[in-house]
């Protein structure tokens, strides 16, 4: 953990911003704005308005408002400063891979994902891994939904027959024991973040997109013309589900698993996915103290409140499913769950970037009156191995890495565990997925 703090002290000089940067003179750019975010339609279209707009009330703007361009999915945040400037911020919701390139062109400050950034986006800034720490920020946790018409009986799918669906090899619902009703097929369209996060977790197993789809650039659309079409199947952000019906999800030997606000919290639910900020480029002060406020506690419940799942932690009840070791099952019976999993690097130890941010918010959430003298309890789990006690040793290890983090940090996890390969999240059959499987729960008793 030593190493972590001294990676968050060394970005103070980039993310601590003087407390009075946005009361003085606005210096804005080409276009006359503070700074501009491009990208997913998934964060441009409510989540980053709303956040630019409490930004700026935080600092004391007036008349904070939002504006509709005249280009469809472009937005202004504009207010008045302290001392009397007015000043906007630009948002285009175009998809996640225009954002990149708007910032690559040196139009925008910030560009909006909702997946991690590719290999070929990473590359067109030399030099840097946008994918580190100091240039990549969780904005929020999303679960993609599938979803159907509201009067159609069919409340569950495993992850093969979601894309044999999409695919169109299934054509009627009868095949899935449901009704005698042709299936309609609705999708994002090729530019999204939606759709790229649908094609890596399902199609990529395998499947092509039926032509016969219907493509949308907008998740609202998307979830209405499902629920009002008979026989209809789409996917949509969890929070613009509206009223479609969502169906739970199975993935290998996984639970099968609706997508909630627990789940995906968690991270536990298969179609749960991160939604992300990069600043590849750290030459904008103002976007800079802006992604400060997106990590921080009200930055967080203004991501719950635009119907995305906050990352400040919460305790919840979790109900066992299935057969569970007798020590995992006291757990979860005497212990509440901390809305966190703590992930790693790919082939690697060391915490993931939303796991830094985490440990962070885990001093505050221990710090809270109501969880002093509480006792956190680590288990920790691994995907498939060549044999069960080799995944139990990782499993262990990776809960050993967590407590030194946490030690650091003056935590103390009072009982720990590993379980190996039980209880999986992911299937196990393609590494890419399996690695959802390593992980380290947090419970509070």
């Amino acid at each position: 953990m030593k190493k972590v703090m001294l990676l968050l002290l060394a970005l103070l000089p980039a993310l601590s911003i003087s407390s009075d940067l946005l009361d003085t003179n606005l210096t804005t750019n080409e276009r006359d704005y503070l700074f501009e975010i491009h990208g997913s339609n998934t964060i441009g279209a409510e989540l980053a308005p709303a956040l630019l707009m409490r930004w700026m009330q935080s600092y004391n703007f007036t008349d904070v408002r939002e504006t509709l361009t005249a280009v469809e999915n472009e937005k202004e945040i504009s207010g008045t400063s302290p001392a009397g400037q007015r000043v906007k911020v630009f948002v285009a919701a175009h998809g996640s891979s225009t954002g990149f390139k708007q910032v690559n062109a040196g139009v925008a400050s910030l560009a909006a994902a909702s997946r991690p950034a590719k290999t070929s986006e990473n590359e067109l800034f030399p030099g840097i891994d946008i994918t580190d720490y100091r240039h990549e920020t969780v904005v929020a946790i999303d679960g993609l939904a599938v979803v159907v018409n509201p009067n159609l009986p069919v409340d569950e799918l495993t992850v093969p027959q979601v894309g044999e669906l999409f695919s169109g090899e299934i054509k009627n619902w009868k095949e899935l024991g449901g009704p005698d009703l042709p299936v309609s097929v609705h999708a994002r369209d090729d530019r999204s973040g939606t759709y790229d996060t649908f094609a890596t977790l399902v199609l990529k197993r395998g499947y092509r997109l039926t032509g016969s789809a219907k493509r949308y650039e907008s998740n609202e659309v998307l979830a209405n013309t499902v629920a009002m079409q008979p026989g209809a199947i789409g996917f949509t952000a969890f929070a613009t589900v509206n009223n479609a019906k969502p169906v739970k999800i199975k993935d290998g030997n996984a639970d099968a698993t609706l997508p909630t606000e627990s789940t995906i919290a968690t991270e536990d639910y298969p179609l749960s996915r991160r939604l992300y900020l990069y600043q590849p480029v750290e030459n904008n002060e103002y976007a800079a103290e802006f992604l400060k406020f997106v990590k921080g506690e009200v930055g967080q419940n203004v991501v719950a409140e635009t119907g995305f799942i906050s990352q400040n932690l919460k305790k919840l009840n979790m109900e066992p499913i299935g057969t569970l070791p007798t020590g995992y099952s006291f757990v979860m019976e005497q212990s509440l769950r901390v809305t966190t999993n703590f992930r790693f690097k790919p082939d690697s130890n060391d915490l993931d970037n939303k796991a830094l941010d985490d440990i962070n918010r885990l001093v505050e959430f221990m710090s809270q009156p109501e969880n002093q003298g509480k006792k956190l309890i680590l288990v920790g789990f691994s995907n498939k191995q060549r044999d069960e006690f080799k995944a139990r040793v990782l499993s262990e290890a990776r809960v050993m890495k967590v407590k030194h983090e946490l030690g650091e940090v003056e935590i103390e996890a009072s009982a720990m565990t590993g379980y190996g390969e039980i209880k999986p999240v992911a299937t196990n059959e393609d590494i890419q997925y399996a690695l959802r499987n390593q992980r380290v729960e947090v419970w509070l008793r």
